[in-house]
């Protein structure tokens, strides 16, 4: 049997398990994680709850070791009970936030490992009669476009969608043309200050 890329060139986009033999387009996942726990750590938040994605996936593996090393930077430990698996399902995520909100010592920050998760995480805070970013604050990742519309307004970590379209368009027209290029791009995330962060109450 033909594998596909013997038939026709292709170029991966943020594929699940990581750069592979294929010429491949990804971010920087270990470094935005990093980033976001950073900036709830520089808030003062010492309890951060860890809504992780699928285990299987490399992306989700990177954002979770992301948040780990943002904390052993700091010298805070992580206390294991605080991440919990969601496979990037809302529904899966509420229950997780549920759990880390009746813990006896619940987190004052929640990290999701993409928005929708983030998101699950506010409604269930809003459920309980908790305020974001008063009594929780929640960051995700990805900034896809219900996390600028949310109320309140979530704060995320950006991949540049459109940059690793351009960037893989390009790659495409390399191979096609029988052009030199990269086999891998990871391009940079940036922080998103929105509306759900905020110093952990005294």
């Amino acid at each position: 049997m033909l594998d596909a890329e013997t038939v026709v060139p292709i170029v991966a986009i943020d594929p699940h398990y990581g750069p592979n033999r294929l010429p491949t387009i990804d971010v920087d996942n270990f470094e935005g994680a990093e980033r976001a726990a950073q900036h709830l750590l520089s808030l003062g938040h010492r309890r951060i709850g860890f809504l992780g994605g699928r285990n299987e996936l490399d992306s989700s593996h990177l954002r979770e070791a992301g948040f780990r090393h943002a904390h052993a930077e700091a010298g805070i430990p992580v206390d294991p009970a605080l991440i919990i698996e969601t496979r990037y399902a809302p529904e899966n995520a509420a229950q997780a936030t549920r759990t880390l909100l009746g813990m006896a010592e619940p987190p004052t920050a929640i990290m999701g490992a993409n928005d929708l998760t983030a998101l699950a995480a506010i409604e269930v805070a809003h459920d309980l009669g908790l305020s974001v970013p008063g009594d929780l604050s929640v960051i995700g990742f990805d900034d896809i476009p219900e996390a600028g519309l949310a109320s309140p307004a979530l704060t995320t970590v950006r991949q540049p969608l459109q940059e690793m379209g351009a960037a893989a368009m390009r790659m495409l027209l390399d191979r096609i043309e029988g052009r030199e290029h990269s086999s891998h791009v990871r391009l940079d995330t940036s922080l998103v200050l929105r509306e759900t962060c905020a110093p952990p109450r005294p």
